[in-house]
């Protein structure tokens, strides 16, 4: 089970690496403009399913499945997270933090496969502070359609989200 947790965390991380250099680089001007191509979606989905499919195959191997094999599953996560980034336009502050949130929930899983607290407590708060600041940031920068979906306008919203009614007089 350990070894699970720690291809799940290997590619949380790996494609938080990848997404993170690129929305540095948007950042930096080194990347102008997204980039954006016919099936992008989907060849995106091919990607990921292509490294859980290596990672599985690396588990079930038992850790002896070679060092190429790993290497394409660490190539695969890397493209992910490129692949993920790169149409996304001018929110790069929001992706970065996201990011870093993925990078705490990375680091809690490997400290969970270790069985060592203090870094799963790490990773924990980095996660968790990870997904305040985002939330926080992209509420700011009115992006919220995109961590949180929209409902169908006859959905109502729970109950945290509804405004408070006035006041009736007695």
């Amino acid at each position: 089970m350990e070894f699970y947790i720690l291809m799940l965390a290997n590619l949380i991380g790996a494609a938080s690496l990848a997404g993170w250099l690129v929305a540095w680089a948007k950042l930096d001007g080194r990347i102008k403009k997204p980039w954006r191509f016919r099936g992008q979606r989907f060849y995106s989905a091919v990607v990921l399913l292509a490294a859980l499919a290596i990672g599985t195959y690396i588990v079930v191997a038992h850790g002896e499945a070679g060092y190429g094999v790993i290497g394409l599953f660490f190539v695969a996560a890397l493209v992910f997270g490129v692949m993920v980034t790169l149409p996304i336009g001018t929110d790069m502050p929001v992706v970065i933090s996201l990011f870093n949130a993925f990078t705490g929930l990375a680091v809690g899983l490997e400290g969970f496969a270790l069985q060592n607290p203090a870094i799963m407590i790490a990773g924990m708060v980095l996660g968790s502070a990870g997904t305040v600041l985002t939330l926080r940031m992209a509420r700011t920068v009115s992006v919220t359609a995109v961590i949180v979906p929209k409902q169908p306008r006859h959905a109502r919203r729970p109950a945290l989200l509804r405004r408070p009614r006035r006041e009736q007089p007695v």
